[in-house]
């Protein structure tokens, strides 16, 4: 029978959760851009701009970081199911992720992915920048590691057990 562990699902299932939630957004007047690992999607988008045109080239680039998190997700499902190791997948490739997203943000549209909003006519009405799902699928890789403290002290007291009856 397969022990799973469900702290490990948790975090297969954030990983998995942030493919769908955006991770980079700006609402601006004319313009409303939802920045995904499988595209940028636009909301009546009246106003063109070099921010929008160059945000919207992003989509078979963006495929690189959804790949790997897809990647990440799929390990980190693997390993809460059978073999413990692959738990520990997502804490060193959701941040992975996040920095080559980070990366191509910032080759997109320079400054404006995370700085002040200038150098173009856009007009910020609501938030903008990174959005929950960059930060869900980081935080997800950050918590994996702990999904293995109970393996471990299994593992530890078993040991230790083995050692007592020598």
């Amino acid at each position: 029978m397969v022990k799973v562990n469900y702290i490990g699902v948790a975090v297969s299932i954030a990983t998995f959760a942030s493919l769908l939630l955006p991770w980079w957004s700006i609402r601006a007047s004319g313009a409303s851009i939802d920045v995904y690992l499988f595209g940028a999607v636009t909301w009546s988008v009246w106003s063109q701009d070099w921010v929008v045109n160059r945000l919207l080239t992003l989509d078979g680039t963006l495929l690189t970081a959804g790949l790997i998190v897809v990647f990440s997700g799929a390990l980190a499902l693997a390993g809460s199911l059978k073999f413990q190791p692959f738990l520990i997948a997502p804490f060193v490739l959701n941040p992975s992720a996040a920095f080559i997203f980070f990366s191509l943000m910032r080759s997109a549209i320079g400054k404006l992915a995370y700085g002040p909003f200038s150098g173009t006519n856009l007009i910020p009405v609501g938030p903008w920048g990174f959005a929950i799902g960059i930060g869900l699928c980081v935080l997800a890789g950050l918590a994996s590691p702990i999904s293995l403290i109970p393996f471990y002290w299994k593992r530890h007291k078993q040991q230790r057990e083995t050692d007592r009856e020598n």
